[in-house]
């Protein structure tokens, strides 16, 4: 069974791991009324007229500023705080949008924030636990997409590279047993930005990229069988970038605008060119050291079938056939973690992560990884509005979906609702911060 694996993706504070420590609170974010209780005291008969304290709080520029233009567009519901700006407030805010690692968790538990982030969320954003919650879910449900769309995986940890031959033999037999042809990624478990990925078709090339010293301070690691035989445009290698919305406990949304993300060189899998990584991989962060263009990286995936010879509206149908294909497998792939409560959705709580999937030469869709809090600057100016339009429907779905604001989505609005499920005991569910 095939097991596909999540990465967070690193920010500008440095800090890429899971349910971190919760900082000291500054004093807006202290001692304040809930939604509700604000609610009765300003009006007593409901939120139609209340205007909603938004406090926007995030190191990217490029982010930071399609969410403020997002808020700003329904000025009438929303007041907005950008703390990049030094503004600040006496009160904590209705609604945080910022880092994980700043979120007032002790206010969002108690119902009194809504924020932008679940606190659990490893068994979605590390590749370790997916696996093991995927191995779970498709054991039950064997006939299931996402049961076909993993490539095969396994996980091994390794903490001195003496051990590397018991550890392939206790954790890996598989790779001890490669046969000539066949072929591997490499990936650590909680990295990003390419950082650790290492393509081999030989278990000397494996131990020589655990012996570097970037893999020193990683113990935990994923193998996948690698595709080989990717769909190419114009002889590149692609992967194709979702923006998922996942929205209270639980409402799980697929934007219907999904980028194709490209690698800088023509695609060769002959074995001399494995370590080549400009050719074998599409991360978006690695590319923009290349020097190639904006446009050469990234686009549409409904701009592809015009990279193809013959009948185009025939290749459009497929482009679409592949985004139901895409929709099926995010809302099964919730519905794994959140049963599992490797994801503990909160009711107050929203967030947006970028799932990636590939193509192979027969259009088969393969489920890579997903990325809490996603790098939406690497999408560029040329899609600038994909994005700005994308963040302002997640917030239409998200912030002004949980709160009472009487705002509904925009007509246009291309998010798709792909999972639904009451999660009841994650409305009561008690935190405690340390």
């Amino acid at each position: 069974l095939g097991l596909a694996g999540v990465l967070p993706e690193r920010r500008a504070s440095g800090m890429w791991w899971d349910e971190r420590s919760v900082r000291p609170r500054p004093e807006w974010q202290r001692n304040h009324e809930s939604v509700s209780q604000r609610c009765e005291r300003e009006n007593g008969e409901g939120p139609k007229e209340t205007r909603w304290d938004v406090v926007v709080d995030l190191d990217c520029p490029y982010t930071r500023e399609a969410v403020l233009s997002a808020f700003r567009r329904n000025a009438g519901k929303w007041s907005v705080t950008d703390l990049s700006q030094g503004e600040c407030k006496s009160a904590a805010p209705d609604v945080y949008w910022g880092e994980y690692e700043r979120i007032d968790w002790e206010s969002v538990a108690s119902g009194k924030v809504c924020a932008n982030c679940y606190c659990i969320r490893k068994g979605l954003i590390r590749k370790a636990q997916l696996a093991l919650v995927l191995t779970r879910w498709c054991t039950k449900y064997p006939h299931s997409e996402i049961a076909r769309s993993v490539p095969e995986t396994f996980v091994f940890e390794l903490y001195d590279i003496e051990y590397f031959e018991e550890v392939l033999i206790a954790d890996v037999p598989e790779l001890r047993e490669m046969k000539p042809g066949e072929t591997w990624i490499l990936k650590p478990n909680v990295t990003n930005q390419a950082l650790g990925v290492h393509v081999f078709n030989e278990l000397g090339s494996l131990k020589a990229a655990l012996c570097k010293e970037e893999a020193w301070n990683l113990r935990e690691w994923v193998v996948q069988r690698y595709i080989a035989n990717p769909l190419l445009v114009d002889k590149k290698k692609f992967h194709i970038r979702v923006y998922v919305l996942a929205v209270g406990a639980l409402k799980v949304y697929v934007y219907d605008d999904m980028l194709a993300l490209f690698a800088t060189e023509d695609y060769d899998y002959s074995p001399d060119s494995l370590s080549n990584l400009d050719a074998h991989l599409t991360n978006t962060c690695h590319a923009t050291h290349s020097g190639a263009s904006e446009e050469d990286m990234v686009r549409l995936l409904d701009e592809i079938p015009t990279s193809f010879p013959g009948n185009k509206a025939a290749m459009q149908r497929k482009v679409d056939d592949t985004k139901k294909t895409i929709r099926l497998i995010v809302g099964q792939c919730f519905d794994a973690v959140s049963s599992d409560l490797s994801l503990m959705p909160m009711q107050n709580c929203f967030e947006l992560f970028g799932f990636d999937f590939l193509l192979d030469d027969e259009w088969r869709v393969w489920f890579l990884e997903a990325n809490a809090e996603p790098d939406v600057k690497q999408t560029g100016e040329r899609l600038h509005s994909v994005i700005s339009d994308m963040i302002s429907g997640a917030c239409e779905y998200g912030p002004a979906g949980l709160m009472p604001t009487g705002l509904k989505p925009a007509k246009g609005n291309k998010w798709v609702e792909v999972l639904q499920k009451h999660m009841s005991g994650s409305q009561n569910m008690k935190f405690r911060i340390t």
